[in-house]
């Protein structure tokens, strides 16, 4: 094939790739309702193989949604695939009788005449349609938006005792679903206990609730829980998962450190005590990200830092590429560090923003500050962030290879625009301030960030019911997973932001809710209609974590050491050391 023959080709308007993206847009379009049969290339396309640099035909399908995609544009109205879909849904691009929605509904091809629904198919899929188009009119899923408080629903009067209840009944009634009768006494209060302290309770705690019939008593036993120090341990073990703690490792005898810092324990020290102290989740984040600029002379604060000081590796690349990517997964729920070597496939992210977010990390690093009256850092000290350079130049990578740098760009910081939350000015602190980190965590926390506070709520809830809302929590955009309860989401977001990002105050509505207090038992009805639990009929039995279980061993048989903080401990040790498991290497 000649030269001009190829490029002919590749312009033909009867020839395009498939695009993963689109194949997401119209998964998350339809929602539960898209068979996977046809979650396929050759719902559009001629199927094939073709060599890994062609395109793949349209089929018919193909060619009436690339049609429409020319008729909206000139309408001034949205272009992508959910719309161009609904556009064509009504119609029959084969001619076989069955309109282009009725065939994706039932599992069939719209393009294929032989590929036909059978009569027992389309009378089925009638009230499959009616549920489908209830589902497009609820709720949208739109988490690149402001976050909005919705109107919380009628439903659930006689069983709801807050507003989480009412969305929750919502679901059950669209799906015909009967919620299990309320957890005995006991159950919920190991339930709660292990939830907010990982610790089970005591024979006494147990008698006493099971004696107090107060209609506050319930209440009264997580608001002690709450007080507790052992919340801020059980919850700053869910956190430091997320934001990735890890105690150093290195060459011992060669005086080598390959990832994290030697005392970073003390930003584990500072997560818990910030949790109990129901520190602002905006706070923790400035704190963590910008501690170094928004208060350069206070140790506590500066602690905070070790989430940047963990994020040491021997290779400067590989270190910033960490600090990028994790965190955007931990507070954004984006895939940011798919567009290190591309545009990103599946949201509005180019690759000159991802770099544009290395360069507010370029400036800084880490090292290790005395503490206290000790000097020698290798004994004790402080494992925290700094910057050193004043104004580093970042260069955007082609094709994200560190050795071929695009000199003729040196790109300023900057955050992914779509997100349409303005940057900050970035304005120079103290010595060892750009302001960039500061003015990075400022746009995080702003109110009106989208994300934020979103990932944050369904972090939470994740871990009381073992199931997020979101169930791909670190994938928001479009290749993550739609949720079942976008509204509830986005409630809590919003009472979250209300409440000044108190943890707390979340924690304490969600356990005192009906749907929390519900019963572990199955029911085949509910089971049938909804094996997955996705509209929270139970509350799922789910599997305590190693470390739990080793804590509640100690804990039943009298030995567990309940002395809070200090420096890490040697793992080999735990048969002999009784702390806490959080407290281990």
């Amino acid at each position: 094939m000649t030269r001009l023959a190829l490029v002919a080709l590749l312009l033909s308007p009867a020839v395009a790739a498939a695009k993963p993206a689109y194949k997401q847009t119209l998964a998350g379009h339809m929602g539960p309702y898209l068979p996977a049969r046809v979650n396929d290339c050759r719902l559009c396309h001629v199927p094939g193989d073709t060599g890994p640099h062609e395109a793949k035909p349209r089929n018919a399908f193909g060619e009436r949604l690339e049609e429409v995609r020319g008729e909206l544009k000139a309408a001034g109205k949205p272009t992508d695939i959910a719309a161009r879909f609904a556009t064509v849904a009504d119609e029959d691009t084969d001619g076989d009788g069955a309109s282009n929605l009725l065939e994706v509904l039932t599992g069939h091809l719209p393009d294929d005449a032989k590929d036909k629904p059978s009569a027992e198919e389309l009378k089925a899929a009638e009230k499959t349609l009616a549920k489908y188009k209830r589902f497009l009119a609820s709720y949208p899923w739109r988490p690149f938006e402001p976050v909005r408080r919705p109107d919380v629903p009628k439903a659930g009067d006689g069983w709801a005792l807050n507003p989480i209840d009412r969305f929750i009944a919502d679901g059950h009634r669209e799906q015909e679903l009967t919620p299990r009768p309320d957890a005995d006494k006991a159950t919920l209060l190991r339930r709660v206990h292990l939830d907010l302290t990982g610790l089970p309770p005591t024979s006494e705690e147990v008698a006493a609730f099971l004696k107090d019939e107060s209609p506050t008593a319930y209440e009264k036993v997580v608001d002690g829980l709450l007080a507790s120090e052992r919340y801020g341990e059980r919850w700053g073990r869910h956190w430091m998962d997320v934001w990735r703690y890890s105690d150093w490792a290195g060459w011992t005898d060669g005086n080598s450190v390959r990832d994290s810092q030697p005392h970073v324990w003390r930003w584990r020290d500072w997560i818990v005590e910030s949790l109990n102290a129901d520190k602002g989740y905006d706070r923790m984040a400035v704190e963590m990200l910008a501690g170094d600029e928004v208060a350069p002379d206070d140790p506590q604060t500066l602690r905070a830092t070790g989430y940047l000081a963990r994020n040491f590796k021997s290779s400067r690349e590989k270190w910033l590429t960490d600090v990028v990517d994790h965190t955007f997964l931990a507070f954004q729920g984006i895939t940011l560090g798919c567009a290190r070597c591309h545009d990103h496939f599946y949201d509005p992210v180019k690759q000159s923003e991802y770099y544009r977010v290395r360069a507010v990390f370029e400036p800084h690093r880490v090292r290790l500050d005395p503490w206290g009256g000790e000097k020698d850092t290798k004994k004790d000290g402080l494992a925290r962030a700094y910057d050193e350079v004043p104004a580093p130049p970042t260069y955007l990578y082609e094709r994200g290879d560190e050795r071929n740098p695009d000199t003729s760009k040196p790109l300023d910081p900057g955050v992914p625009a779509f997100l349409k939350v303005p940057f900050p000015e970035a304005k120079p602190g103290a010595k060892e301030s750009t302001g960039r980190r500061l003015a990075f965590a400022r746009w995080l926390t702003d109110p009106k960030n989208p994300l934020t506070a979103r990932v944050a709520a369904n972090h939470i809830w994740m871990r009381h019911f073992g199931q997020p809302l979101v169930p791909s929590p670190a994938d928001f955009g479009a290749n993550g997973r739609r949720p079942v309860h976008p509204a509830l989401l986005d409630w809590l977001a919003a009472e979250f932001v209300e409440r000044k990002w108190s943890m707390k105050h979340l924690h304490r509505l969600i356990v005192t809710s009906r749907a929390y207090r519900m019963a572990s038992t199955p029911d085949p009805k509910n089971a049938a209609a909804d094996r997955d639990n996705l509209y929270f009929w139970r509350v799922a039995p789910r599997r305590l974590e190693a470390e739990a279980v080793r804590d509640q061993l100690l804990f039943v048989a009298g030995k567990l050491d309940l002395t809070t903080g200090g420096p890490d401990l040697d793992h080999a040790k735990g048969l002999t050391i009784y702390r806490r498991s959080l407290y281990f290497r």
